[in-house]
């Protein structure tokens, strides 16, 4: 199941790439949201995948942040470019269907 969990760090860190690769950086409300909620992922998913510690909550948080990432372009407003919508839908729904995986699965 490590793997799962990588697969997350990796969803975590083009999140905090994606504004600059998709240019859409200078949509702020998109913008920071996906660098927060990207380092914030990728944090999470990564002590997850090293095992420093036990951590079962970590895979809750991650979903919940998944859940808030593919919910987010309509919560702010920036749905409207189809871009950062569709990335951030695609990689909502991906972060919280493997953290979903990883709980069910321990």
């Amino acid at each position: 199941m490590k793997a799962l969990s990588w697969a997350n760090v990796a969803l975590g860190v083009w999140l905090v790439m994606a504004p600059f690769a998709l240019s859409y950086e200078r949509i702020q409300a998109a913008l920071w949201e996906d660098v927060v909620v990207g380092l914030l992922i990728a944090a999470y998913s990564l002590w997850r995948a090293l095992e420093i510690q036990p951590m079962t909550v970590g895979n809750w948080i991650v979903g919940a942040l998944g859940l808030w990432t593919l919910v987010s372009p309509f919560a702010l407003h920036f749905s409207g470019n189809t871009i950062a919508m569709r990335n951030n839908v695609i990689v909502g729904a991906a972060v919280t269907i493997l953290a979903i995986w990883l709980t069910a699965n321990p």
